[in-house]
């Protein structure tokens, strides 16, 4: 017998990440606002991973270089920090490292 165990997220937007998607193209969003839902419906991340030596941020990785970086923060909760693409991801990464530290004292 094999179980499906279906997880369901919750995603909270940072200002910065909203001011981040709000530039970017129609088709980009609608490609973004895809990728989220299967995060937050069926815990489907696809392609994404964790940032060594960072406190717990992660990033979703598209194809074309487009990164979301977002926490991890307790077992269904997540929040997206930051978007960016592969040219700037080192400045991205920084950005995301001190809005994390905004929003969430550790």
């Amino acid at each position: 017998m094999k179980f499906i165990i279906k997880k369901h997220y919750k995603l909270y937007r940072s200002d910065e990440y909203q001011e981040w998607f709000d530039d970017q193209g129609l088709k980009s969003q609608l490609q973004i606002d895809e990728r989220l839902f299967k995060i937050e419906e069926e815990g489907y991340f696809g392609d994404h991973k964790f940032l060594t030596n960072t406190e717990i941020i992660w990033e979703l990785r598209w194809l074309n270089g487009r990164r979301v970086y977002y926490a991890y923060i307790a077992e269904l909760d997540i929040v997206l920090l930051l978007g960016g693409n592969k040219n700037g991801q080192s400045k991205d990464i920084t950005r995301a490292k001190k809005i994390f530290r905004k929003y969430i004292k550790v």
